[in-house]
């Protein structure tokens, strides 16, 4: 099923509860094969001057890791579970020729062209966005989360 993609809607002042949710326990249940990079922070888009970044809605984080082997259950667990979650956009820095995305107004992935985002192909990290309503709410996360584990 589609859904609506947000992107940039507001500046936030820190990483959103339901975020933080999501990112501890990926990294808990991955027992140090997959780091934080950061979440929110303020900044425009790599090499798009006065596109904001989602990471400034506190509603992004990167994860990055060392093996591929580590971070592709992780991917297909955020896009199998991506109504559930409330993921709109996982972006995957890796493959060639330039990375590819995933996002919820098309329920697939592309495969981008060298040049499309910065850091592919080769980057090892992965960029999460969920919506304003999952990210806003923990608790919500936590029980999504659990259901999502359960299936």
């Amino acid at each position: 099923m589609t859904r609506p993609y947000t992107g940039f809607d507001k500046r936030a002042t820190a990483l959103t509860p339901g975020l933080k949710v999501l990112r501890d326990t990926i990294l808990f249940l991955n027992g140090g094969k997959v780091t934080n990079l950061g979440g929110w922070v303020v900044r425009d888009m790599k090499g798009k001057p006065g596109k904001p970044s989602v990471h400034s809605t506190g509603r992004a984080i990167d994860l990055g890791y060392r093996d591929r082997e580590a971070i592709e259950p992780v991917i297909d667990w955020l896009v199998k579970n991506a109504d559930l979650l409330g993921i709109e956009y996982v972006a995957d820095y890796f493959p060639r020729p330039g990375g590819r995305g995933w996002r919820c107004d098309r329920n697939a992935w592309s495969d981008y062209p060298q040049g499309r985002i910065a850091g592919a192909p080769g980057g090892r990290w992965i960029h999460i966005e969920t919506n304003p309503a999952m990210s806003a709410d923990a608790a919500r996360m936590e029980a999504a989360i659990k259901q999502a584990l359960a299936s």
